[in-house]
């Protein structure tokens, strides 16, 4: 492992080397564009124009236009370049090694005043799985289990929901099997625009009938055979009745019901209460097209779910009513049958797969496993605190009461969905903040110390993509400066604050050890899926059915705010974005207003944004449609419904 500051030696292909496209977790393959060549022997130069290589997740060798310009942050001025540290409220440049003993004393006077779990450490999906396994054994190594990273969080329920029906939280097929499906059900999600290479390759090039469940008509729907909209929070109750009408048809798979699952008659018995006539009323989606879909899933010999973050809202019934509808009819387990979590950022999978979260060690074990703790004792000479920590959402809560130091990697816990000021105040109460990224954040504005990262086509190692593909990353830049990958300055801190253990030859010593700590890694070479899709993970190895609440209710206070998902990471560009207000004509017309009506957004706790109008017939009745990044502070306040006014 090389010391900080010194310079790597990478070996080059003259530009067509490849890499992973860190935009989205598709895990498309790319190279720099045509021109870009390394004539200098430096590497390609850095225009920010990419090209697309064929590989599994682009099979054409496309990108989307966000994935084209995915080097543009490698020229890019506004970077971090060298580490910085805070004097007399100022953060002032400095070497590396004052820094990193700046931030290591930091954290271990926190750990030595109060103990291991006043520090928190928080990672992200930009960051690949070695540089989030080395954040998670650092964390534990230490002592404290509370490390976590944000993209956990965006498809926590979903996951769960996966993991409680399969045995791991993740896609139980892989993407490129959805050109088999005969029934594709995109449900919450917009990958047409989100994750576009994989939609237009697997889905909308398939000859799957495609139905899009959604309040709002978008892109997706318009490549879709069918779009159905309940009304948001009844997507549970509207999935629950087309399994209840399935059953009351007797168009299920018994035998995989009777060989492969469990809990069956308890969940037979719960939508005895579910009738599609009812259920029509409170969702909004008519009879004869909740009878329709049944009768499509009936026939279909293979059906499939795409999902995306549009499940998360009712804590999980969606995504566990949607596992339950593959278990019924035997979708699950066989190709081109199966739900597929489409998850946004590059590494979410991967983050989670390598222990960055407060209740899982590598692998998905539980940290109360004694087996999985003495496993990673085995393999780090520590074992691992037995409670679970506290997660982001939690730890930021605790700032300066029981945290009072963290380790930001990638993350940027300041634009948390929480009132900003509270946050900065959070931030502000640490005794010890360090923070490693390419760019000054909302969260370097409060840190001690700030080390300067590189970015994931600067980096080497591995990243896992949303079907659960191990995928070799290649340093195709230098990082500008002083910048370098978070692997090198995760070894250097750990060996400051830990000692041993700490001490890689690169990622790939790394992956190595992984492959000992976390029980599905132990097998996969780089370019396979992690875990046999053809097999539960479950403790009986039987994929289990939840249980039914079809009890809905229904506040009829304002509109329901759905808020449109963002798109990528450094320097994407997400299409679907506007700042606009999209209104049911009837809603408009009921309020007074107009197209392009100027209008004020009240949400909870006071909060606002004001904006612009478009009636959107594509828009159901009882919604208003915002993009992420006009309703922040919406979000940061807990809205969940709203109200619409003139401005």
């Amino acid at each position: 492992m090389q010391e900080a500051g010194e310079r790597r030696d990478r070996t080059r292909s003259g530009g067509t080397e490849t890499t992973v496209c860190p935009l989205c977790a598709v895990g498309c393959r790319l190279a720099p564009a045509d021109g870009d060549a390394d004539d200098d022997g430096d590497g390609p130069d850095a225009t920010g124009r990419a090209r697309g290589v064929a590989g599994p997740a682009n099979p054409n060798g496309r990108l989307c236009a966000k994935g084209a310009r995915a080097f543009e942050p490698v020229g890019d001025p506004e970077r971090l370049t060298e580490p910085l540290v805070r004097e007399d409220g100022e953060l002032v440049p400095t070497d590396w090694e004052s820094a990193l003993d700046r931030a290591a004393g930091g954290l271990r006077g926190v750990a030595e005043t109060h103990g291991p779990d006043a520090l928190a450490f928080l990672g992200a999906p930009h960051c690949s799985n070695e540089e989030n396994y080395l954040l998670g054994k650092l964390a534990r190594t230490i002592g404290t289990n509370t490390v976590d990273n944000r993209a956990r969080l965006c498809h926590d329920n979903a996951a769960a929901a996966l993991a409680d029906a399969f045995g791991h939280p993740a896609s139980t097929l892989g993407v490129d099997e959805l050109a088999d499906s005969d029934l594709v059900l995109v449900v919450g999600a917009n990958p047409a625009v989100q994750q576009p290479v994989a939609f237009n390759a697997f889905v909308r090039g398939g000859d799957a009938t495609v139905v899009h469940v959604d309040p709002r008509a978008n892109e997706t729907t318009r490549a879709a055979d069918v779009h159905l909209a309940p009304k948001p929070g009844t997507d549970a109750l509207f999935v629950h009745a087309v399994a209840a009408t399935l059953l009351a048809d007797g168009a299920i798979d018994e035998s995989f019901v009777a060989e492969h699952t469990t809990g069956f008659d308890a969940y037979r018995e719960a939508l005895a209460d579910v009738d599609h006539v009812r259920a029509a009323s409170a969702t909004g989606v008519p009879a004869g097209d909740i009878r329709d879909l049944a009768a499509r899933v009936a026939d279909a010999e293979r059906v499939a779910i795409v999902a995306g973050t549009g499940v998360e809202a009712d804590d999980g019934a969606t995504a566990r009513a949607l596992c339950d509808l593959l278990c019924l009819t035997g979708n699950v387990g066989r190709p081109g049958a199966g739900f597929a979590l489409f998850r946004g950022l590059n590494n979410e999978q991967g983050a989670t797969d390598v222990g960055c979260r407060p209740d899982e060690l590598p692998g998905h074990a539980a940290v109360a496993d004694p087996e999985a703790r003495e496993r990673a004792a085995d393999v780090w000479g520590v074992e691992p605190p037995a409670d679970p920590g506290l997660n982001e959402t939690e730890a930021l809560a605790e700032f300066g009461d029981a945290i009072r130091g963290a380790l930001v990697v990638g993350e940027n816990p300041a634009v948390a969905k929480r009132d900003a000021d509270w946050t900065a105040d959070r931030l502000d109460a640490l005794d010890a903040l360090v923070v490693v990224d390419v760019y000054e954040t909302d969260t370097t504005a409060h840190a001690d110390v700030v080390l300067p990262a590189a970015v994931g086509v600067e980096k080497t190692g591995t990243v896992t993509n949303l079907d659960r593909r191990v995928q070799a990353l290649a340093a195709l830049y230098e990082p500008p400066g002083d910048a370098r990958p978070d692997f090198e300055t995760l070894c250097d801190l750990g060996r400051r604050l830990v000692g041993d253990g700490f001490d890689y030859d690169g990622p790939r010593e790394a992956f190595d050890e992984l492959r000992a700590v976390s029980p599905i890694h132990a097998d996969v070479a780089v370019g396979e899926r992690w875990g046999d899709e053809r097999e539960f993970a479950t403790p009986d190895g039987r994929a289990a059915f939840g249980t039914v609440d079809a009890d809905v209710e229904m506040a009829d206070d304002g509109l329901a705010l759905v808020v449109g998902s963002r798109a990528g990471g450094f320097g994407a560009a997400d299409a679907s974005a506007d700042d606009l207000l999209h209104l049911n004509p009837d809603e408009a017309a009921e309020r007074g207003l107009e197209d392009g009506d100027p209008v004020i957004v009240r949400g909870a706790d006071g909060a606002s944004v004001e904006t612009t109008l478009a009636v959107d017939d594509g828009v159901r009745d009882g919604v208003a449609s915002l993009h992420a990044d006009i309703a922040d502070p919406l979000v940061r306040a807990g809205t969940a419904r709203i109200d619409v006014e003139r401005a």
